[in-house]
């Protein structure tokens, strides 16, 4: 018996009710919790009986009327009930396993569109696509460091089927140019060459090669014969070194976020307040006495508290930004390990492992025979 939904039928009081159960009866019809009142009679049985049980009633022209006893149950142990549940379970679960979108909220379309191209062209990826192919966070953010050294940090952040990158750049630093060549680049620290960026001189040490403190890296002294021939050395050189920091903050913590930028115009007279402003717009010589359009950075203020379950998504990155600010432009750090890490007293505190990738090129200067 295929369907065994339960099912209530109502008769009419008849002279031919006790015919019509008899033969019911006779043509083997289950029938359960029959009850005869003054005006019917009811009884239970099954769907699978319902064809046979209304030609009997056109044989004895009974009235009957035909209901559903599971009604008001909140499941059915049909299996075309279980088969709807085990779709409404598996489906969502392997929804969950696809990433359907990849998106990049950037502070300007330039640098999502840049950002975009750098991550499609490292990774081949194709939405929608399974989350076992897709990189770890940490491999996406040191490719994506990497590739782009004015920003600071990639936030990364999953909503179920959606990964969003949110790029964070470097704070602008400018540096004094010296236009004299120097006679060498030297390592100002140990560490493993991963690149260079050379417009004068001669390599004095290969990429995958480690460099010592000291250590001359460029050569701006060309020997030809037994003469020495000064080009001057000017360029950089990255290398990969390990950077061990200690940290000790409070677990609660103001902090501000940077919001979207907004134009205001800002009318003298009237906005008589002091605007810190990004940038602003050139009027003309007549209107700007009386009007200014500025470009205003808003920033969001909130309190955190710290605890074991934000050390990946918080403190991580705040120890991140903190440590790239102390260190030169064009500085990226590629891999954080946290060594150890101690709550008590209102206060976290522990070490960090950074492994940076810094320009260790320092120019010297010498006499150009040397």
């Amino acid at each position: 018996m295929w369907n065994n939904r339960p099912i209530i039928i109502r008769i009419k009081r008849h002279e031919n009710v006790h015919p019509f159960i008899q033969a019911l009866h006779a043509q083997h019809v289950p029938l359960k919790r029959v009850v005869f009142r003054e005006q019917e009679v009811a009884f239970e049985t099954t769907m699978h009986y319902l064809s046979k049980i209304r030609r009997v009633r056109r044989r004895y022209r009974l009235k009957m009327a035909v209901y559903y006893a599971d009604e008001l149950q909140v499941f059915r142990a049909q299996i075309w009930t279980l088969l709807g549940l085990a779709m409404m379970v598996l489906i969502p679960l392997l929804c969950a396993q696809v990433i359907w979108r990849v998106d990049i909220e950037a502070a300007s379309p330039e640098l999502e569109q840049r950002l975009g191209k750098t991550f499609q062209d490292t990774f081949q990826l194709e939405t929608p696509m399974s989350k076992k192919v897709l990189p770890s966070d940490a491999v996406i953010r040191q490719k994506l460091l990497e590739e782009h050294r004015d920003l600071s940090w990639v936030h990364i952040e999953k909503y179920g089927g959606r990964v969003i990158l949110r790029p964070q750049e470097s704070p602008k630093q400018t540096k004094a140019t010296n236009e004299k060549l120097a006679t060498h680049l030297v390592a100002t620290k140990s560490g493993v060459i991963t690149h260079f960026n050379i417009q004068n001189g001669e390599r004095k040490i290969s990429v995958n090669d480690t460099a010592y403190e000291g250590d001359i890296l460029v050569s701006g002294v060309i020997e030809s014969g037994e003469d020495q021939v000064f080009v001057g050395a000017k360029g950089e050189v990255y290398a990969d070194y390990w950077l061990e920091c200690s940290f000790k903050i409070p677990t609660k913590l103001r902090m501000e976020t940077l919001q979207q930028k907004q134009w205001r115009v800002l009318v003298k007279g009237i906005h008589n307040e002091k605007v810190d402003y990004v940038q602003k717009k050139d009027l003309p010589n007549w209107l700007d006495p009386y009007v200014s359009i500025v470009e205003e950075q808003y920033t969001k203020k909130m309190q955190v508290e710290l605890n074991e379950s934000k050390i990946d998504s918080l403190l991580i990155p705040l120890l991140h930004e903190k440590v790239l600010r102390s260190l030169p432009a064009k500085t990226v750090i590629k891999k954080e390990n946290l060594l150890q890490v101690k709550w008590g007293n209102g206060t976290v505190e522990g070490k960090v492992l950074f492994l940076v990738n810094e320009n260790i090129a320092s120019p010297i200067q010498g006499l150009q025979g040397e």
